[in-house]
């Protein structure tokens, strides 16, 4: 049938132009294959085509899975040319897998191109070509699967002989590329780096501090990091991978494919296919060390994570990057969104987050750098200003100690006896199964009993873990001198900075505020400076605490001309000068002058100290602040389960 040469002849009644398509899957492909395949189609052209003909071949090197490949654009848009009498290809999978091989035929039977699949006895001209590219369509798929499902058994089989080891973690020496796990070593040089990195994590440094610290030793990332910096990515990976508790495992995550393009991502696979394999020679430290500082990284960062969207994270892939301060830490008094940077299109300038998505009315921005200097010399300021500590304080805060000390006893004790009740339980359990009465249920209710064992084991180590001596409260002078360190030290680095001042002000309000007389809207930060967070064991107790907790209020903006001249114009008014004159000793206009005076008036008719006024509500006179007014505005407060 595919020999027939009935219906060729030419659209331009001159030359017949004929696609070939041709395609391998990978690089490790023969690229001869793609020249084997334009010869196939040639030479049936040559056999069945009477004529002159002027052919062109679209050759790919990709996944016939991917239907976003630029090729297959080419031959789409090639087809509505209409000018094509006939496209040509080895076998239908050489287009595209899948049903959309057959979209793209009737594309071609649309625009008059005739269809030849000659290995798939596919021709266009016969009715049957249907049922034919359907079926050699199932073929392709169902022979991917298989293949798929063949691949996925002999790489589960091997790794557990000790095979199939990729791409190690930084601290191991593959010694060429086939070895077993048996032949690969630690590296000694990264013992002591490990080492160092896992006292830093279980005494509360955070990632950033010990990535920076391994870019300034100019530590190598690994032989198979395509980056030579680390990132928090790259740091998180190494901690995480069981490898250094000598426990190699496979099969964590799986690929998933986007059906609508072809591609493939990796998703987490199913508990029951998690592989794991011994590897003590590969330790760096103990499996208990290891899991412990493990379930202490995941409580911390616990309250951090999004609870999503029926019960999917909707940031997944999403990266959080560094940022400068205060970014991360500014929250909108309104609506509770986080303020970003960025705001109306000025990089240094922060707007709220729900005021973009219209769930805000609140829209004005402030200078970010401008904030950081004022939140800044408000800090300096408060510390210069604090109190000196009563002498009664420290006797107090060991009675506190003391009191705190007895509670965590008796919750020692609790939690000892949960213990204690729970290991009978597991051991009964445990005997039951070894009699030969087994079950499911008995199996499950033994992994549960280890579960809840093993977060009572935890528990009891974080206790154990608190200080057991009362910390010695420092004087006021030497409070002033750790914060002005801390900051000081910070301040050469503007992330360092952001890390360092998360701490002592953990959160800061933004809230509108306007002159009472009228005027655009201005940022008011309010804040807690926290600087109990410099002395260990001190924010566990509430007389220290509280002593140590400054409420802050910082204007995040230069006040206009006649705030900012209001009590200069009010004093010289108060000495009998005129208003001429005022203007000019302070180099202002006699208009300045009167609003000042106006303003201060408008003060004393409120009977107002403070000449600005909170924003409860969006103002109604000011044109550049009517999102609130536009169809798609809908006021939502801030839900950290929500992010978007």
């Amino acid at each position: 049938m595919l020999t027939s040469n009935v219906g060729l002849s030419p659209k331009n009644g001159l030359v017949f132009l004929v696609l070939i398509v041709t395609r391998i899957s990978t690089e490790h492909q023969d690229l001869r294959s793609l020249s084997d395949q334009e010869t196939l189609c040639r030479q049936w052209i040559e056999n069945n085509v009477g004529g002159r003909t002027d052919v062109r071949v679209i050759e790919s090197q990709d996944s016939g899975e991917l239907l976003d490949r630029q090729e297959l654009r080419d031959l789409e848009a090639a087809l509505e040319t209409r000018q094509y009498d006939l496209l040509i290809v080895e076998d239908a999978g050489r287009i595209c897998r899948r049903h959309r091989v057959h979209d793209i035929i009737e594309l071609a039977i649309d625009n008059e191109t005739r269809v030849i699949a000659i290995n798939d006895n596919v021709d266009t001209l016969f009715d049957d070509w249907k049922l034919k590219i359907g079926f050699a369509a199932m073929h392709h798929e169902m022979s991917n699967a298989d293949n798929g499902k063949r691949i996925r058994r002999t790489l589960r089989s091997r790794h557990m002989q000790g095979l199939v080891v990729q791409c190690l973690p930084y601290g191991y020496i593959k010694p060429h590329p086939g070895a077993s796990d048996q032949e690969v070593n630690k590296d000694p040089a990264a013992e002591p780096i490990i080492e160092e990195i896992f006292c830093q994590l279980e005494s509360g440094v955070s990632y950033s501090v010990i990535v920076d610290w391994l870019n300034a030793e100019k530590i190598p990332t690994g032989r198979y990091v395509s980056s030579n910096r680390w990132t928090v990515s790259t740091l998180r990976n190494l901690v995480y991978n069981p490898l250094l508790k000598g426990v190699r495992v496979r099969n964590r995550l799986k690929s998933k494919r986007i059906n609508k393009t072809g591609r493939r991502k990796s998703v987490k696979a199913p508990p029951e296919e998690l592989l794991e394999r011994e590897c003590p020679h590969l330790a760096f430290v103990t499996a208990e060390r290891y899991d412990r500082l493990i379930r202490m990284l995941d409580k911390k960062n616990e309250p951090y994570r999004r609870k999503g969207r029926n019960g999917r994270d909707s940031r997944a892939d999403v990266p959080k990057k560094r940022t400068r301060f205060p970014g991360q830490q500014v929250f909108c008094a309104v609506c509770g969104h986080p303020m970003q940077w960025g705001g109306h299109g000025q990089v240094d300038h922060m707007v709220c987050k729900g005021a973009r998505d219209y769930h805000c009315w609140q829209s004005a921005t402030f200078d970010g750098l401008l904030a950081s200097a004022k939140i800044l010399t408000a800090v300096y300021e408060a510390c210069e200003q604090l109190p000196n500590f009563p002498e009664t304080l420290q006797s107090q805060v060991r009675e506190e100690f003391q009191a705190l000390t007895n509670s965590r006893e008796s919750e020692r004790n609790q939690i000892e006896k949960r213990i204690d009740k729970l290991t009978r339980d597991l051991n009964r359990l445990v005997e039951f199964i070894l009699n030969g009465k087994g079950s499911d249920f008995v199996s499950q209710k033994i992994a549960e009993i280890e579960d809840e064992l093993e977060q009572a084991k935890f528990e009891q180590q974080e206790l154990e873990s608190r200080p057991s001596v009362a910390p010695v409260l420092p004087t006021s002078e030497e409070v002033r001198e750790r914060a002005k360190a801390a900051i000081d030290k910070g301040s050469v680095c503007p992330y360092e900075l952001s890390r360092v001042m998360r701490k002592l002000i953990p959160r800061i309000e933004a809230h509108p505020m306007r002159l009472c007389d009228g005027g655009a809207i201005v940022i008011r930060a309010k804040f807690q400076l926290k600087l109990c967070t410099l002395v260990p064991g001190m924010n566990d107790l509430t007389l220290a605490r509280e002593v140590m907790t400054l409420p802050l209020e910082v204007d995040l903006f230069e006040p206009v001309q006649r705030e900012a001249f209001r009590e200069r114009v009010i004093a010289l008014r108060v000495e009998g000068m005129k208003q001429r004159d005022i203007a000019a000793q302070l180099g202002i206009t006699q208009a300045a002058v009167q609003y000042s005076v106006k303003l201060q008036a408008t003060m004393d008719s409120l009977g107002l100290q403070d000449p600005f006024v909170p924003v409860t509500e969006a103002p109604m006179d000011l044109h550049r602040m009517r999102r609130h007014l536009h169809p798609r505005f809908e006021f939502q407060p801030y839900d950290p389960g929500e992010q978007d």
